[in-house]
């Protein structure tokens, strides 16, 4: 009897892409008439990679043909500072949406394993092994615009970090596209995502650096998007295993999910080829990251743009940066993050949000 999965994602290929190598007959079923279609094609952060994207893709069996671009050259923009930087360690972006896109590089390699794909069909959620329908809720929201010829180098990125535009610890970020357009977004979390449009542009009439690269330009298009994050007791109904943004798996932190829904993706197919608990599996693997991005995502709720600036605070223009040391160590980190952690599930427990 043949698998069905729901939904042609990330977090569906990757369970496609698992259980027809072990040579069951898999069925994917997706609303769209193509993958992709969901999302504008951009470059979007790949982390947990540990320098190496496709070891990492491939010690999950993925051996996807996509476009990657890393980029060690950065603004990071605190509320008070622009400061130009070279990164120790680069930070890969996949390309997401079209042709040379990650979900496209693992369709086409789902296809040469056999998995069979059913395009603008609906099916209901009981009725498949697998749903993988991406988010469920907003609890997170970018919006940006697409610009044409702007003052910006195509090798670097922008990272700003300014309450008064993406409170509470969000960030607005420039990244160059792959038909030689730029985007500039801005994301935000709940309570304040009906206000990210609003601030989108007072960012961009009030920091300097942004009316330097923009100038009297006009946006060639605009878009948004939102996501939805919520750890489960559990991620089964029935007997249906959800994973990626269905399930909620979502990094609270920066709203960043592909290595949650590529993982999960894995973790589903795994626990059907093995009879194994699937709740068992996600929560063992997630539990470390997962109380890092609740501890991150607390700190910033109580510092905000304050704790960006301090991490910061000695670093100058034409330094090389260590991401790593953003995050607290020893003894006193460890009690640190485990207190963060516990408080940001109070908070959201009372709040209802991240």
């Amino acid at each position: 009897m043949a698998i069905k999965i729901l939904g042609a994602g990330l977090s569906g290929l990757s369970s496609a892409i698992n259980l027809a190598k072990e040579g069951k007959e898999v069925i994917v079923f997706e609303r769209k008439s193509d993958v992709g279609q969901h999302i504008r094609p951009n470059y979007q952060g790949l982390l947990k990679t540990k320098g190496d994207p496709l070891g990492y893709l491939k010690s999950y069996n993925l051996e996807p043909k996509f476009h990657l671009f890393r980029m060690d050259r950065a603004f990071i923009c605190t509320r008070t500072r622009d400061i130009d930087v070279t990164l120790r360690e680069p930070v890969d972006f996949a390309m997401r949406g079209g042709e040379s896109s990650l979900e496209y590089g693992l369709y086409e390699q789902a296809k040469s394993m056999g998995v069979k794909f059913r395009f603008n069909e609906k099916i209901d959620p009981s009725q498949v092994d697998i749903v993988a329908t991406g988010h469920f809720r907003c609890d997170m929201l970018a919006y940006g615009c697409v610009y044409e010829d702007l003052d910006f180098p195509r090798d670097k990125f922008l990272y700003m970090h300014d309450d008064r535009y993406s409170p509470r610890g969000w960030y607005l970020y420039v990244t160059p596209l792959p038909d030689g357009t730029f985007k500039i977004v801005n994301c935000t979390s709940q309570p304040h995502v009906k206000m990210t449009k609003r601030l989108y542009y007072k960012a961009l009439s009030e920091r300097k650096i942004l009316r330097d690269i923009v100038g009297d330009r006009k946006p060639k298009e605009s878009f948004g998007g939102f996501g939805g994050c919520d750890f489960p007791k559990s991620a089964v109904k029935g007997k249906t295993l959800y994973v990626g943004e269905a399930a909620g798996f979502q990094d609270p932190f920066r709203g960043f999910g592909m290595n949650y829904a590529l993982e999960s993706g894995f973790l589903a197919a795994k626990a059907i080829l093995e009879g194994d608990n699937y709740d068992r599996l996600w929560k063992s693997h997630f539990k470390r990251r997962i109380k890092t991005d609740l501890y991150r995502r607390y700190a910033m709720v109580v510092f905000g743009d304050r704790a960006i600036e301090h991490v910061f605070r000695n670093t100058e223009s034409g330094d090389k940066v260590d991401w790593g040391r953003v995050n607290p160590s020893g003894v006193k980190g460890k009690i640190l993050r485990e207190v963060f952690y516990r408080l940001e599930k109070l908070r959201h427990l009372r709040t209802g949000y991240w």
